[in-house]
């Protein structure tokens, strides 16, 4: 990776090393920038039409034909209506990029991901639904880690690195004009690791830490040989049409390594330490910024979701407290019957991430 960045270098290494690992190899090469183009669908595809309720997008990765890693690997894309509890597997579309990202925007009838382009870096692109027609969306990126969907006539809005940089940034992308406003465009130094967009606020949450503060950790966990601390994690409420920005907390010391907003409240997910320390859940109360931590009966360091009504979470993880790997799925989390449900299991592939959204 052509980056300083400790915390941006350690998840793609690691988002591409698991999948490789689980399944003992790995794709022999990257694919030409044509082979972003999905050439053939699956006869069981199926369409949605928007209207009213939630879904979850999810990114499954697996091997072509399920064993043969020369023939490389596709982002199986997939979505699971919350109120018909029905999961549909919408398409394939090829795995070149550093880390596996897709989303399912549902009132767009687009898949939005990540391919690799001329082996020069990631860029955006979207499949269509409904005329089986791909397009590259932009140009000037090196690699992207989220892609999220706002309102049909909204922004998408992605963490991603611009081409020759390495800063981690918040970034609004207009789907009419096809052009990018990078948020704080001149500061290289505050990384942007997570953001969550709020539907009834139309407002986007992103959480942003110091590279210059993440160094001086490291420097000290390596002198005293140690695990390294995370710097302070400040997160900011971004008015969706507007721009304006403001602040609503800062951890001090403490990894925020998920983040998913509903209604009045933020969930975050922290750590104590920068790598594999002790997790924890919290809500913040968006107009105050006051926290609550809360207890859960699952450990899922990434991709927790609070459910629309409140009554439960959507997380990524297993039903042990100890072991991810040990059944590891998407899971729906009830808090008055304490109650695991899946959602999916993964077999043969690999879970790369999925998200909460709107129709």
């Amino acid at each position: 990776m052509r980056t300083s960045s400790y915390k941006f270098f350690r998840f793609f290494i690691l988002s591409l090393l698991v999948p490789a690992l689980l399944s003992s190899c790995s794709p022999s090469s990257t694919p030409p920038a044509e082979s972003s183009v999905p050439k053939k669908t699956q006869s069981n595809e199926k369409v949605a039409s928007a209207g009213k309720g939630q879904y979850l997008s999810m990114t499954y990765t697996e091997y072509v034909n399920g064993k043969n890693s020369d023939q490389g690997m596709v982002m199986r894309v997939m979505t699971y209506d919350l109120n018909s509890k029905k999961l549909t597997k919408l398409s394939d579309v090829p795995y070149t990029s550093q880390y596996p990202l897709s989303v399912v925007s549902l009132p767009d009838h687009k898949i939005y991901y990540s391919a690799d382009v001329g082996d020069k870096g990631d860029q955006l692109f979207s499949y269509d639904l409904n005329t089986k027609k791909t397009e590259q969306l932009s140009d000037n990126l090196f690699a992207i880690n989220r892609i999220v969907p706002t309102t049909p006539d909204g922004p998408l809005v992605l963490v991603a690195v611009k081409k020759g940089e390495r800063t981690l940034k918040t970034i609004f992308y207009n789907k009419s004009t096809r052009t990018m406003k990078f948020m704080h465009d001149e500061n290289q130094d505050e990384h942007t690791w997570s953001i969550a967009y709020n539907s009834a606020k139309n407002t986007i949450y992103n959480t942003q830490y110091s590279e210059k503060e993440e160094r001086k950790e490291f420097d000290i966990a390596s002198k005293e040989n140690t695990n390294s601390r995370p710097p302070d994690y400040k997160v900011t409420e971004i008015n969706n049409v507007t721009k304006q920005e403001r602040s609503i907390i800062t951890l001090k010391k403490e990894e925020i390594t998920s983040m998913s907003s509903s209604n009045d409240k933020l969930l975050l997910v922290t750590s104590n330490l920068t790598n594999f320390g002790k997790i924890e859940y919290s809500l913040v109360d968006i107009a105050t910024g006051k926290r609550t931590k809360i207890k859960l009966p699952f450990l899922s360091r990434q991709f927790v979701y609070m459910s629309p009504d409140g009554k439960g979470v959507y997380y990524l993880g297993s039903t042990s407290q100890k072991n991810q790997k040990e059944r590891r799925g998407v899971y729906y989390y009830d808090f008055t019957s304490k109650i695991q449900t899946p959602i999916f299991i993964q077999k043969e592939g690999f879970i790369n991430n999925f998200m909460l959204l709107n129709k």
